[in-house]
């Protein structure tokens, strides 16, 4: 199964773990864990594409290492937010997305190479 598949079952797990300890499924968590998968798989893409570009000997995109500052700058805002409002699913979301980039470093030095 190819990576970007795991991935998006590990993301989906947690959002169905977090959903199943509320019990309520409440409308507004189903809705804020759905926004989180597809935030994810766009968070996806983005990091492929970004990788792509760093590995060009001349970028075509040369703004493609901002792609993470903006990404970690945004998910510490949503954070605060997200805490204020008591947003679960969207809770997960965040720590979800700080996560990847250091799991991505560490799956392309260690184990893409096997």
């Amino acid at each position: 199964m190819k990576t970007w598949k795991q991935e998006m079952l590990f993301v989906a797990g947690i959002l169905l773990a977090v959903n199943g300890f509320r019990s309520d499924f409440h409308p507004l968590e189903i809705l804020s864990a759905v926004a989180v998968f597809l935030s994810f798989g766009h968070a996806q893409i983005a990091d492929r594409l970004a990788e792509k570009e760093g590995q060009k000997e001349k970028p075509e995109v040369d703004c493609y290492k901002k792609l993470w500052y903006y990404f970690i700058g945004k998910e510490l805002f949503w954070l605060a937010y997200f805490l204020m409002n008591h947003s679960y699913s969207a809770l997960a979301g965040v720590f979800i997305f700080l996560a990847y980039p250091a799991w991505r470093k560490f799956y392309r030095t260690n184990i893409k190479q096997l």
